[in-house]
């Protein structure tokens, strides 16, 4: 179990190189990503294209746009991103079709607020990438193996409210798009942390938020007292462009 906040960031990092390498980021490619957030996500993309690849950073808010620096510089990286601010429903309106090798998202669809849009954001990731390229969502399984696992799934399902579709639902979407060779990969993560680095915030996307504090204390802090926080796995939505 990791008992340290930084050990826990380490960790997580290393996690979305491994990911990042699965779905088949590689040196010199084109990367568009979709909903970057922090960019800690975006800054293992960009790590692996090199100086000869590029990636373009695309988020509905620029609220995260100091955190995102942070971490493109802290992995130097930054002079690889380029950021746009955009509706990942409406990514036609600034891009070139079929320009990008690849399009990913890193736990996009949790954070959906309006999940009828999903469909149109995965045909907008299909449109960006050319013939051959790879459309590819990264997502946490609800499928949980135990409580440690449960809880962290709790966390944003039950007391984020984040949207948590169904992988045939997800699945069916990207087949109606057009994409080909349409799979779900399940990567297992290992990665167990403690309920003192929960309660110091060092979880990423986990960390508690202010305004449900209150209600995580309540309903969730004694089960993850008693059992820690452990990622459950992570699916990997392929798919390619015929």
């Amino acid at each position: 179990m990791i008992r340290k906040p930084e050990a826990l960031k380490n960790k997580l990092h290393l996690m979305k190189m491994n990911l990042a390498s699965l779905i088949g980021i590689r040196e010199g490619m084109q990367v568009f990503d979709v909903g970057c957030g922090q960019g800690t996500f975006t800054a293992c993309i960009a790590k692996l294209v090199g100086e000869t690849g590029k990636v373009v950073a695309v988020d509905i808010t620029d609220e995260y746009l100091k955190e995102m620096n942070e971490n493109l510089d802290k992995h130097n990286v930054k002079h690889l991103v380029k950021f746009v601010k955009a509706d990942a429903a409406e990514l036609s309106v600034i891009l070139v079709s079929q320009s990008f090798d690849a399009a990913v998202s890193y736990r996009l669809i949790e954070e959906l607020t309006q999940p009828q849009k999903l469909s149109k954001i995965i045909a907008e990731m299909a449109k960006s990438i050319r013939r051959n390229g790879t459309v590819a969502l990264i997502e946490l399984s609800t499928k949980t193996r135990n409580i440690a696992q449960e809880n962290l799934i709790r966390l944003h399902r039950d007391i984020g409210d984040d949207y948590f579709p169904a992988t045939k639902e997800i699945l069916q979407h990207m087949k109606n798009v057009g994409l080909t060779k349409v799979h779900v990969k399940t990567v297992e993560t290992k990665i167990w942390y403690s309920s003192t680095v929960f309660l110091k915030g060092a979880g990423g996307q986990d960390e508690i938020w202010t305004e449900f504090k209150e209600k995580i204390m309540e309903e969730l802090w004694p089960s993850v007292k008693q059992h820690g926080m452990k990622y459950p796995p992570i699916n990997i939505f392929l798919g390619k462009k015929p």
